[in-house]
């Protein structure tokens, strides 16, 4: 597997992810360190300013996430990454390329919003984008960078997104099923994943400096734990 791969940039990407969680988590410690453990445990969301998703809410996050101007572009993208990159070549370039790749990406991002809304729903995580509210272009991107991994609970802490990675890991398998022999098995479905997981991130930090133009939600309350 050549570091050059999207394979090798996908364990790339998530060695960096890890120490940014990593370090995001420190910071969070020491923070509820400084101002008194169980005071900070004893706030409430209201008070973080974060409130939980209903269902009501959660459902219509869902099909927002599916249909919206951003789940085009974010298809779009996929497909011209994977255009870009000849993939599959069976495909081949040109309108009629592009225009497979992008029903083909499409068709993965359905996959990937149904499964995440499952997922979510159960582990009670909410994958919405905070804005950071902080200051400097460096800090920004980190959280940006790191809330492609995150999601936040109902007391509205982050955690590691097990119902976001787990439709990511999904949406590269079962996409597997209409690809070409060329694109089939383990190794292209990490290729995939790497793809959409660079996606994301590109889409996180846009979100965190464009808000006006990328919908984001406005940050916790200042002195929270990010």
């Amino acid at each position: 597997m050549s570091p050059t791969s999207p394979s090798g940039f996908a364990i790339r990407a998530c060695v960096v992810a890890a120490v940014l969680v990593h370090g995001l988590m420190a910071q969070q410690s020491s923070s509820v360190g400084e101002a008194g453990r169980g005071a900070v445990l004893a706030v409430t969301p209201a008070q973080k300013g974060y409130v939980p998703l209903t269902q009501a809410q959660r459902f219509r996050q869902y099909v927002k996430h599916m249909f919206s101007a951003e789940s085009f572009l974010r298809s779009a993208a996929g497909a011209g990454i994977n255009q870009a990159l000849n993939v599959p070549h069976e495909w081949g370039q040109g309108a009629e390329g592009y225009g497979r790749r992008f029903a083909s990406s499409y068709g993965s991002h359905i996959i990937q919003s149904t499964v995440m809304y499952g997922a979510s729903t159960f582990l009670h995580e909410d994958n919405r984008y905070f804005r950071s509210g902080l200051t400097g272009f460096r800090p920004r991107v980190k959280y940006a960078i790191a809330s492609s991994f995150l999601a936040r609970h109902d007391d509205g802490t982050r955690h590691f997104s097990w119902s976001r990675i787990g439709s990511y890991v999904s949406e590269a398998a079962i996409s597997r099923a209409w690809q070409p022999p060329s694109e089939r098995g383990p190794t292209h479905a990490v290729d995939s994943f790497a793809i959409v997981l660079g996606v994301e991130t590109g889409f996180n930090i846009a979100r965190e400096f464009l808000p006006r133009f990328f919908h984001s939600q406005p940050p916790v309350l200042p002195g929270q734990a990010h």
